[in-house]
């Protein structure tokens, strides 16, 4: 006999102005059962989770919690049933503690006055029990993203919750944090919590999940097990078409001229980094979350710049003290948190991609004239397949991937001759990444060349041309294209044995 469903949502729809986001969506979730959602971005999965969250209502439609109608006003409504919601974009206090941010709005308290030492103990067991070596006194300013993600799920295993819902929760983690972490939904499972799970990743999707529904335009394409769901079904339900090559095949000839060349490098968080870049040419940067390759791509920008070494463009020294001078001198940058580093959310998509023009032209009013006019970056973003009904509309309105796009083309307008690209692809669909990875191919080709910063393993497989794997600050080790995701982990965890195979040095 099948077993109840712990949630049930049936025709939920519900509409914007001039958008129809959810069209008559049925779905359901089993006691101890991972039930996973893709979907491109704009296909609804969001709306259908904020109006299971609480943030939304739905303009019809009802939601079942083991068989009971509920509706849900608040957010705290939502969670005081059970339902907890791990979002994409994290909503924790940068200058609280852990601590204090995994019981915002759940203090323990004694006699009026907060038990701190009660919430730092309860905290360090949670974080324990996801296996996260996180101090819950350090300020949430001093992790890294994936960290705080690792806060985020911490947080909503306070609240003991029964339906679980964790949206795309290893964008941000490296190949070790993603396997403890798809470890302990494997652990939830089985403790008979049932968990909404939303990646565009599709090997996690097929590993982890029971069942696979597929959404698409605001409606449910179809809901399968997941043996009778394999990847080209799975991509083939998302975008109407089969992804061809999705990543673009190598360059046909071999790489130019050294453009970027790092020599004994060094500051506080690396050492002896040397390395180069030449005209056509994507070098990836792997490594676990500790090993010191965000250090490098913040290096390389003038955000935390090396204290010690020389880099050279072109064969000329240059100095890299500050992102401006990083950007003078023809280094582009996409950060590996586009909300909080890369986009002026309330502004305009195209005053987004014209921020570092204007910026570097020292203009703080509307120009209108040659490469600052509308139409000369309207079509740059209409090239880049940047979708918005309008491009005077607010960016903080577009989807993920037309967001990471909008980035793209600011960089792409500067005319920049090295990109360091940081989790280009984190959080977006399959098409948007195809796009993404077709840009880098193209912007290479064109006799630049690209840095990329990943913790998606067969990404950096797929689009680099060789591979730096780093280890505690420094590179433990270089590997060409073609190299498996077993000899990128020895070098990552700094084994001596580890079955490299060495690339152009």
């Amino acid at each position: 006999m099948t077993a109840a469903p712990a949630l049930s949502m049936s025709g939920i729809s519900k509409a914007f102005p001039g958008v129809r986001a959810l069209d008559g969506v049925d779905f359901d979730c089993l006691p101890g059962e991972v039930h996973a959602i893709c979907g491109e971005n704009g296909a609804g999965k969001s709306t259908l989770m904020k109006i299971l969250g609480g943030s939304y209502r739905p303009d019809a439609g009802e939601i079942r919690l083991a068989g009971a109608n509920v509706h849900f006003t608040h957010p705290r409504q939502a969670a005081e049933a059970g339902i907890s919601i791990i979002h994409q974009e994290l909503s924790l206090l940068p200058h609280r503690t852990v601590a204090e941010n995994i019981f915002m709005g759940r203090e323990i308290a004694r006699r009026g006055i907060l038990d701190r030492a009660a919430m730092r103990e309860t905290a360090a067991a949670l974080l324990c029990r996801i296996g996260a070596q996180i101090d819950p006194q350090a300020p949430v300013s001093s992790l890294s993203i994936a960290m705080q993600q690792l806060v985020e799920i911490a947080k909503a295993l306070l609240l003991d919750a029964r339906i679980l819902v964790m949206d795309e929760p290893t964008a941000a983690l490296d190949e070790r944090d993603s396997r403890a972490l798809l470890e302990l939904v494997g652990t939830l499972r089985g403790e008979g919590v049932s968990i909404v799970y939303i990646s565009h990743r599709m090997p996690e999707v097929t590993a982890i999940a029971d069942r696979i529904t597929i959404l698409k335009d605001g409606r449910k394409v179809w809901t399968r097990p997941r043996e009778a769901a394999p990847i080209g079904e799975i991509v083939r339900a998302m975008v109407g078409r089969d992804l061809e090559d999705f990543y673009p095949p190598p360059p046909a000839s071999p790489p130019g001229a050294v453009l970027l060349a790092v020599k004994d490098g060094a500051n506080a968080a690396l050492r002896d980094i040397a390395f180069d870049v030449r005209a056509g040419e994507i070098v990836g940067v792997a490594g676990l979350e500790d090993s010191g390759k965000g250090a490098l791509a913040q290096a390389l920008v003038g955000d935390a710049p090396f204290s010690g070494g020389t880099v050279a463009l072109r064969g000329r020294p240059v100095a890299l003290r500050t992102p401006r001078q990083a950007t003078a001198a023809g280094i582009g940058y996409l950060p590996g948190d586009r909300k909080r580093e890369g986009l002026a959310l309330r502004q305009s998509v195209r005053d987004n991609a014209l921020l570092t023009l204007r910026s570097m032209a020292g203009l703080f009013t509307r120009p209108g004239r040659g490469a600052f006019a509308p139409r000369a970056i309207d079509g740059k973003l209409r090239d880049m397949d940047v979708r918005a009904a309008d491009f005077g509309q607010e960016i903080g309105t577009l989807s993920g991937g037309n967001q990471q796009k909008a980035i793209i083309v600011r960089w792409l307008a500067q005319a920049s001759d090295i990109l360091v690209f940081v989790e280009p692809t984190r959080g977006i669909d399959i098409a948007a990444k195809a796009a993404i990875y077709r840009t880098m191919r193209a912007f290479a080709d064109s006799g630049r060349g690209i840095v990329v910063v990943s913790s998606d393993m067969p990404e950096l497989i797929g689009v680099a041309d060789r591979i730096l794997v780093m280890h505690q600050g420094g590179i433990s080790g270089q590997l060409p294209r073609g190299a498996g995701e077993e000899e990128v982990m020895h070098l990552a965890l700094g084994l001596a044995d580890a079955p490299q195979r060495e690339a152009r040095a």
